[in-house]
């Protein structure tokens, strides 16, 4: 039975689901063979290179160039790889059929809706996930390509570019156009809703989250490097308090007269790369928590909605 709505369900959406699969596949093999060709050349002792380069690395140079700019356009696509993802998968597979008049004939010989939108849905979350699963697991290969004495579990280089929040990003894109979907019932206007409410819902997530780091910023110390994740800077004062500009010029009014400017040391403030993985591992859990309260509506809309 499982089996059987499944290859239905892909049948009726197998320009979508092929596309995204070939897409996924095209990117990670791409990437695959940038990377090692990178690495087994010898060339990726050439990219971080500032003194004059090798004779190795000058033999290298015209390909590695061609190489280093697939890989780094590879990575600056990783980010939106699940936007469109989600929007492909998520927006024609209940308001297509509910545009079309065949979810009727479907609730009239199914014994239950919720299992035709189980049914529906779940194959295309799992594909949306799954490739963006591997999109966001090549992105680590190059990230790490570019950053090779950085420790990605324990560093904040290249945030929301890389990694599980990928494939929840995606998660989430598809569950608001199911959603949408499941409450308009047209395709076009699922596709606009999405693209406006998926954007939107992503940007307040991370808007969210940036709030909730920023209360629990902390001083950074040198040591972390590019590692850490930014977020404040303060103005220290000699009985430790960290103030701001405003609050600086208030307090001392006259710290911009001396010849030597402020002396004041200068403190950054943001989340150490070591919670790297507890910060994105939250995120995470937020993006599948709002996309399972939209696949919750969804599935509530399909419930309610009149047959005919």
């Amino acid at each position: 039975m499982i089996l059987t709505a499944t290859r239905l369900t892909y049948r009726i959406n197998r320009f979508e689901i092929r596309a995204v699969l070939l897409a996924a596949a095209l990117s990670v093999a791409v990437s695959a063979l940038v990377v090692s060709w990178i690495n087994s050349s010898g060339y990726v002792a050439c990219i971080n290179v500032y003194d004059t380069p090798s004779l190795k690395c000058l033999e290298l140079m015209d390909i590695g160039r061609w190489a280093t700019r697939i890989a780094s356009l590879s990575l600056n696509l990783v980010p939106v790889f699940p936007f469109l993802a989600g929007l492909l998968l998520g927006t024609p597979v209940i308001a297509r059929e509910l545009d079309r008049g065949t979810a009727r004939l479907a609730w009239s010989l199914g014994p239950s809706r919720m299992r035709w939108f189980v049914q529906r849905t779940s194959p295309m979350l799992v594909v949306a996930v799954v490739a963006s699963f591997a999109i966001g697991f090549v992105a680590e290969w190059l990230v790490a390509l570019f950053t090779p004495d950085v420790d990605l579990a324990n560093s904040f280089a290249a945030f929301h570019q890389r990694g599980v929040l990928i494939a929840t990003g995606a998660f989430l894109v598809t569950s608001v156009a199911v959603g949408l979907g499941a409450i308009v019932g047209r395709t076009i206007p699922t596709l606009l809703l999405a693209l406006v409410l998926g954007g939107a819902g992503m940007l307040a997530i991370g808007e969210v989250d940036h709030k909730l780091l920023a209360a629990e910023a902390v001083p950074l110390s040198d040591s972390g490097g590019g590692n850490d994740l930014q977020l404040d800077s303060r103005f220290q004062l000699p009985d430790g308090r960290l103030v701001t500009w405003e609050e600086l010029m208030v307090i001392d009014p006259h710290a911009m007269e001396s010849e030597f400017g402020i002396q004041y040391p200068w403190v950054a403030l943001g989340i150490p790369g070591t919670r790297y993985r507890e910060v994105e591992t939250r995120e995470a859990l937020i993006e599948v928590a709002f996309g399972l309260a939209f696949l919750g509506l969804g599935a509530f809309v399909v419930g309610r909605r009149r047959p005919g």
